[in-house]
């Protein structure tokens, strides 16, 4: 295991801390992508990232960014402020932070030039500072750039030095770094493996509600949970030395959560709730029709994107009266019996099998908006409803009400 302070005890994980630095990335000059690529890669390694931090060219502020992170971490990747101009001073503050100076590598030196010479120009002299790494440090090559890496040992914990430049970072890490950071923690069979469960009809408190005793950070397997706009993903992830041990790991805690949760769970890992409804339709060998009023066709565009849909005809009508005509009514019922009839009958105009009626009109202004919505699935020995009253902002009001009207058609072809 060498000299680093990580033991490699049974289902634990090293920890890593990732520092972006540039200032442009503090002004929004551009968006940092480096992160989510280096935190997928260092967890299919093996390793969890706990903190991420972004710093701007100024050798102070980069010195204690790094210095704290030693201080919470096993390992620290930064990326950016290797270039060859005065701002880049990744190499000053690293060198710096471990007490040692900086020293000329020849080798990397002549890789610099090589390149230059490769595209036909002249390397200015400023590109000699690139050369120069922190006393010790092994020098990483960059055979698609200008920007050697290096990796500095400080009080047994490795500093990991990148480029900013994602094609460069990106090349880097697949054939230099994470070789090196396997070999470096004994990693050649610790994984971290997660599944993800997908829940809808529920929000983020009634899962918590319901499950909040297993959600236990640094436990392993942990569970943690992500809301989006009417969708709960709960993720359990698992630490083991081998894809074998992490699944037995996440098995029973996953079976626990779905004992819990029941047909509020629609799916795992890539599924959609369009994708889930389109193949009950499929393996039913059921049509469907559509009447939307107030979600402006979400539930329909949805449905639409996958790959053999059943939906024979959809309408958005927002008007109340024309809502009424087209249902061959005097007026809507916000109510569920009356839902399930007006299902029936967007089933026998469209011609399908099944019919989705989701009814509601928004009334109110700007973001003070409110809705009573119903929604209704119906068809030969099929009928659910669902309504319910919400406020919000309109695209709110939309995407949940899209998502309840297609949770109903759900729950009513299981």
């Amino acid at each position: 295991m060498g000299n680093h302070p990580y033991a490699a005890h049974r289902n634990e994980a090293p920890t890593c801390e990732i520092i972006t630095i540039g200032s442009e990335l503090l002004l929004g000059q551009i968006v940092d992508t480096n992160t989510a690529y280096l935190a997928r890669e260092m967890n299919k390694a093996g390793i969890i990232i706990r903190i991420r931090t972004a710093v701007g060219d100024r050798v102070d502020e980069m010195k204690e960014a790094i210095g704290a992170a030693l201080k919470r971490s096993h390992l620290v990747i930064t990326t950016g402020g290797l270039g060859p101009t005065l701002d880049d001073v990744t190499r000053e503050a690293v060198s710096q932070v471990a007490g040692a100076g900086l020293e000329y590598r020849q080798g990397l030196m002549d890789e610099i030039e090589q390149m230059f010479r490769r595209y036909g120009y002249e390397m200015p002299d400023n590109n000699r500072r690139q050369a120069y790494v922190p006393a010790g440090s092994i020098a990483i090559s960059n055979p698609v750039g200008t920007a050697p890496a290096f990796i500095k040992e400080i009080q047994g914990r490795p500093v990991i030095c990148l480029p900013g430049v994602p094609r460069e970072l990106k090349y880097l890490m697949t054939h230099e770094v994470i070789p090196w950071v396997r070999r470096r923690f004994d990693l050649a069979e610790h994984v971290i493996t997660y599944h993800v469960l997908k829940v809808v009809g529920i929000g983020e408190s009634g899962v918590d509600r319901l499950i909040g005793d297993l959600i236990r950070p640094g436990q392993n397997p942990e569970v943690g949970l992500l809301a989006s706009q009417g969708e709960i993903k709960i993720r359990i992830a698992a630490v083991a030395d081998g894809e074998r041990g992490a699944q037995a790991l996440i098995e029973p805690v996953e079976t626990e959560i779905r004992s819990r949760l029941g047909n509020k769970i629609f799916g795992q890992g890539d599924d959609t709730l369009e994708g889930v409804i389109d193949s009950l339709l499929n393996k039913k060998d059921l049509t469907l029709a559509l009447l939307e009023t107030f979600t402006a066709g979400l539930a329909a565009n949805r449905l639409f994107t996958a790959p053999s849909s059943r939906l024979l005809q959809s309408c958005v009508i927002p008007d109340q009266k024309r809502v009424a005509e087209y249902l061959c009514q005097g007026n809507v019922v916000l109510e569920e019996s009356a839902a399930i009839t007006a299902a029936l009958k967007v089933k026998e105009k469209g011609r399908a099998d099944v019919g989705l009626a989701l009814l509601g009109f928004i009334e109110g202004k700007e973001r003070n908006l409110v809705l009573k919505g119903c929604a209704a699935a119906a068809g030969d020995g099929i009928a659910k409803a669902f309504s319910w009253e919400m406020g919000g902002d309109l695209f709110t009001l939309q995407a949940r009400g899209a998502v309840i009207g297609l949770n109903t058609l759900r729950l009513a072809l299981l």
